[in-house]
């Protein structure tokens, strides 16, 4: 093949590499608001699987798809993620300035860190999970609360790469374009190992049906 192919294996990577700043783009939009990160960030996890990794549609339809018809339920979801988290987020800011005036309790900073840090996975297992199954809120918090306890070691990796995400974000911020979708990919992963044991056996077969097809 020529160098130009479209099919050439340059042009395939460089095409993905494309379709990676744009769905991070998409979700960065979709994140301004804060009580949207929820249904963005399922929109994120949804397209990764379907457009990024198995070449299924296109990126910027596929992200506006899944944002809309999960919105309701991501969004309902998020929201009790969110109060929890900025109440841990309040714990953490009072206890680390009595941290540094000395005060014993200060030392329980650490204590909200961890569980804020906890808080945030809860999010992102719920947002993946959303995009993979229809239950009510109640249910799917339940739920990924339940899965996330059962898979501790996994939990501890996505909060590491969470963790890390943010620090390369920090340091490099272009990365911001790259690292929503490169840690979404890495998520997934994780995730579909767990999900998959909670599918009907059809839809399990199913999936890795198409996991061939994608492969070979």
């Amino acid at each position: 093949m020529g160098i130009f192919n479209i099919d050439n294996k340059f042009f395939r990577a460089l095409n993905k590499l494309v379709d990676m700043v744009i769905l991070s783009f998409c979700w960065i939009i979709s994140c301004i608001p804060v009580f949207t990160i929820g249904a963005a960030s399922t929109a994120l996890y949804d397209t990764s699987r379907r457009v990024i990794h198995r070449d299924e549609g296109y990126v910027w339809r596929g992200y506006w798809h899944a944002f809309k018809v999960n919105f309701k339920q991501a969004t309902k979801a998020w929201l009790v993620q969110l109060i929890i988290l900025i109440v841990l987020l309040g714990d953490i800011y009072i206890t680390w300035s009595g941290l540094k005036t000395g005060n014993q309790w200060g030392t329980f900073s650490i204590v909200f860190i961890i569980m804020a840090l906890i808080a945030a996975a809860w999010a992102i297992y719920t947002s993946a999970y959303i995009s993979r199954f229809e239950q009510v809120t109640k249910i799917t918090l339940k739920n990924t609360m339940l899965i996330l306890i059962a898979n501790l070691p996994w939990t501890l990796l996505v909060i590491v790469i969470l963790v890390v995400s943010l620090i390369l974000v920090w340091i490099l911020i272009p990365l911001i374009f790259i690292l929503p979708v490169g840690a979404a990919l890495t998520y997934e992963f994780i995730f579909e190992r767990i999900f998959r044991k909670l599918m009907p056996e059809e839809d399990r077969l199913r999936e890795e049906e198409k996991d061939k097809e994608y492969r070979g």
